[in-house]
């Protein structure tokens, strides 16, 4: 049972992140930092369209994490964008990670989420 629990907290604490954060700082605030790392990483396109675009594109993901919770393969691009956006912001957008709430806590949060969420599946299949 405790496996099972695991497995949830982590696969739904992870699908509650994405949610957020394709929600609130994309598609109802337009924040500031989300506008400035969108125009950094994705200047060939409109200004409001990245942010929307990204905000859907991270809700919807949130949702396929919780409709397919067995889903092993959802979690790798989870884990591969948070090494790899916490890697181009330190080099690109460096004054980003001395902030109080920055991309590297967010994304080391969605890494060992979503490492979490692996190891408890790979016992779950090997049991």
């Amino acid at each position: 049972m405790q496996k099972l629990s695991n497995k949830m907290i982590s696969r739904y604490s992870l699908a509650l992140i994405f949610f957020y954060h394709g929600l609130v700082p994309k598609l109802l605030f337009k924040s500031e930092q989300e506008v400035l790392m969108n125009n950094t990483f994705m200047p060939f396109m409109e200004k409001d369209f990245a942010l929307v675009s990204s905000g859907i594109a991270e809700v919807l993901y949130a949702f396929l994490l919780v409709i397919f919770a067995s889903n092993k393969k959802l979690l790798y691009p989870a884990m591969a964008f948070s090494l790899l956006a916490t890697i181009a912001i330190f080099i690109q957008l460096p004054q980003l990670m001395t902030h109080a709430f920055n991309p590297f806590s967010i994304n080391l949060a969605v890494f060992s989420l979503a490492l979490i969420n692996l190891k408890c599946l790979n016992e779950e299949r090997g049991s």
